[in-house]
């Protein structure tokens, strides 16, 4: 493990195991071998393991706390964070990077103040589960420990964001700002209320700021490439898309929103090849379906419409527009039984129907 020969040390650890299988310590040390190849889940396995026959080691409860953060396991982090809030200090030869978005990676330690840090993470935990209230008061306490840290105000901004606190937010966003004028995450937010008020240019000022500062955050060009869509520069919007896609392959929405930008220049060939990594990424969106579904019905291709409708209503039997598209399919592949149901259950969906097409249908 010291000389960073981890798949070595993997290998020891699991002998040492096989041998004794209540060894605890290898089980905290495969946990941080694992962790260190990239192997998350088995650390986390281990970690827990480990706290079961241990449950004070704070190095391994922080570590446990974090991973389950990673893994969006809100519950059962906040529970291992509250544990830490109240641990005793005690000695510590681990060195945890906490992410800090706004300034680069701030190194912490458990032996070290790390209260804030804690607190922090409680406020961004129960701002996941819906707690407003408590994250406001965790980020409260974790500000008056650290209160010149811009990330604390850009959560806590977020916390009051989400309270529909737009006033509050924007107070914690510009506090950021100030104290960290490099902050992109922040400029990203106030952009986004910007353009709720309708300033876009003001909001693609913000954006273009945060790109310029942070270039390899794909966030930033999706949303100024929302941006333009919204100002009519469809192109500048294409040039957005086109630079976050290679940054964040996997994000199946990004393809999308692409590919309805696709649809307005015209691009049709180029919006359905979108839609269609958008499914290979996430097949069950099933809005993303229906614009497949659309394009089909452009191409002329009736039946292969109809089958993605139907796919987009496997995944949401409640989906209206799926009804009202599928409908206007199926009357227009002559079965104007089958338009009739879909027809009349778009509109039991609450979907406006024209009335001519439902007569048709249903004579």
């Amino acid at each position: 493990m010291d000389a960073q020969n981890y798949k070595t040390a993997l290998a020891h650890f699991n002998e040492c195991l096989r041998i004794d299988p209540y060894y605890m310590d290898a089980y905290y040390s495969r946990a941080q071998a694992r962790e260190s190849l990239g192997d998350s889940k088995g650390a986390l396995t281990d970690f827990s393991i480990y706290l079961e026959a241990k449950p004070q080691n704070t190095d391994a409860l922080f570590s446990r706390a974090m991973l389950r953060y990673q893994y969006k396991q809100w519950a059962v982090a906040r529970e291992d964070f509250l544990k830490l809030l109240s641990a005793p200090g005690g000695e510590t030869k681990s060195i945890f990077f906490a992410p800090d978005k706004e300034g680069g990676a701030a190194i912490a330690t458990t032996q070290s103040n790390m209260t804030a840090t804690i607190l922090n993470y409680l406020g961004m935990v129960d701002t996941k589960l819906k707690n407003y209230k408590s994250a406001v008061h965790f980020l409260d306490s974790a500000i008056k420990l650290q209160s010149k840290n811009a990330e604390l105000y850009v959560n806590r901004g977020w916390a009051h964001q989400e309270m529909l606190d737009t006033v509050l937010a924007t107070a914690d966003y510009q506090k950021a700002l100030a104290l960290n004028a490099e902050g992109s995450l922040a400029r990203y937010n106030l952009a986004t209320f910007s353009a709720k008020k309708g300033n876009l240019k003001e909001g693609e000022k913000l954006l273009t700021e945060a790109i310029e500062r942070n270039p390899e955050a794909p966030l930033f060009y999706v949303a100024r490439a929302i941006n333009f869509t919204a100002q009519g520069d469809y192109p500048k919007a294409l040039q957005d898309y086109n630079a976050a896609i290679p940054l964040d392959l996997a994000d199946p929405y990004v393809w999308m929103r692409r590919g309805l930008l696709k649809v307005m220049l015209k691009d049709l060939n180029g919006a359905l090849a979108d839609y269609t990594q958008s499914i290979k990424l996430k097949d069950d969106n099933e809005k993303v379906w229906v614009y497949r579904g659309d394009l089909m019905m452009q191409f002329g291709k009736v039946n292969d419409a109809i089958e993605d409708y139907t796919i987009a209503l496997t995944h949401q039997p409640e989906y209206g527009m799926a009804y009202y598209h599928r409908g206007m399919a199926w009357q227009r592949a002559g079965n104007l039984k089958e338009a009739c149901q879909d027809l009349k259950q778009a509109q039991n969906l609450k979907i406006t129907v024209d009335q001519k097409w439902v007569a048709i249908s249903c004579k």
